[in-house]
């Protein structure tokens, strides 16, 4: 009779017993992709403002967007999603443009004021490097929250992304700050410490 029961057991089918791990594996990716995803995005935005910090005008402009290209391409990695430089240009002026429309002008007049000797430099440190850091964040979330409902640089719509990149580009907006203002109290301290 033990051997019916075993003959028996043999003919029903086996569930695979990693289909639960393979859930856990899976939200375990999951998570550990966001945090980076997150990591990937705070670093570039701390890029961004120290961009934006640099005295020399219209240069900021370049290197911001450089900044937020080269963060599309990573996180396109990240998700395994193709990137096109091309496309990549056109979702960020088309998220900034959109939103900021008013605001694109100003950063562009910002980094203009840095022509003006003395002065010119410390009136486009006193929010350039926010609002760098604001739309590389929102640029950033903006991209990943795309691919996370599973689309790509080539279906990206800006118009259905605005509500979310102007919510991101406020959050952005405290980022960036605090890391404008650890930037200004770091360089302050080498200051003091050269001077003495």
């Amino acid at each position: 009779m033990a051997t019916k029961t075993t003959a028996s057991k043999a003919d029903e089918p086996v569930e695979p017993e990693t289909e639960a791990a393979g859930v856990e594996e899976d939200a375990e990716f999951d998570v550990t992709r966001d945090l980076t995803a997150d990591n990937l995005i705070k670093d570039y935005v701390i890029a961004s403002v120290a961009a934006s910090i640099v005295p020399v005008a219209f240069f900021d402009i370049a290197a911001v967007v450089a900044i937020q290209l080269r963060m599309i391409q990573k996180l396109s990695q990240l998700y395994g999603k193709p990137f096109s430089e091309r496309l990549g240009r056109k979702v960020i002026y088309a998220l900034a443009g959109g939103v900021l429309g008013f605001g694109a002008g100003y950063v562009v007049a910002a980094s203009a004021t840095k022509m003006i000797p003395g002065i010119g430099w410390m009136v486009g440190m006193v929010s350039l490097p926010v609002v760098a850091g604001a739309s590389t964040f929102a640029v950033g979330r903006s991209i990943v929250s795309h691919y996370e409902n599973g689309g790509t640089l080539m279906d990206f719509n800006a118009g259905k992304m605005r509500e979310f990149y102007k919510e991101q580009f406020e959050k952005g907006k405290e980022l960036a700050r605090k890391v404008k203002n650890k930037a200004k109290s770091e360089a302050e301290t080498v200051a003091e410490e050269v001077a003495s």
